[in-house]
């Protein structure tokens, strides 16, 4: 590249994107196994479900009152609630296995139990694995409290007035 440039930054785009190498002296990164992918794909399909069911659900809601559709009594509820509730559902469910399995990759780096380690927390945050376990596991479930909750006003208000 140039005089100034020292050489362990001569590098090509190949070198950079090699997986399970060690790099400019840090550490391999081996996200080959499932495990890790397991982790990833959670933490990334948790937001998107989130995101599809907040967006779902608002453009039901529009479309019902600009359109006067989706009003038919159904189980006691209007046919706007029983559909959100349906799908509010599905969603519920999946971020429950959305939960799990950031939860059951964490629990695989513990090798005690929780009270005969106290150096548990330190140990997640030092190490990249578990950290982002812990976090795709504590994002998702903030995520599925958040649409645990919108059931509460979903089930007992009536959206534009309906009766």
């Amino acid at each position: 590249m140039g005089p100034g440039v020292p050489d362990s930054l001569h590098f090509s785009l190949l070198d950079a994107m090699i997986v399970g190498t060690e790099f400019m002296h840090m550490p391999a990164i081996d996200l080959s196994k499932p495990s890790e992918q397991q982790t990833q794909w959670s933490l990334f399909l948790g937001i998107t479900i989130w995101f599809l069911h907040l967006n779902i659900i608002n453009a039901l809601i529009s479309v019902s009152c600009k359109w006067g559709r989706l009003t038919v009594p159904v189980a006691g509820l209007s046919e706007l609630q029983f559909v959100e509730l349906i799908l509010s559902l599905i969603a519920i469910l999946l971020m429950l296995f959305f939960i799990y399995l950031p939860w059951r990759n964490w629990r695989s780096f513990q090798t005690e139990q929780p009270t005969q380690n106290p150096d548990l927390m330190r140990d997640t945050e030092i190490y990249r694995r578990p950290l982002m376990a812990f976090i795709a596991m504590l994002l998702n479930g903030f995520l599925f409290l958040y649409m645990l909750a919108t059931l509460v006003p979903m089930l007992s208000l009536k959206a534009c007035g309906q009766a």
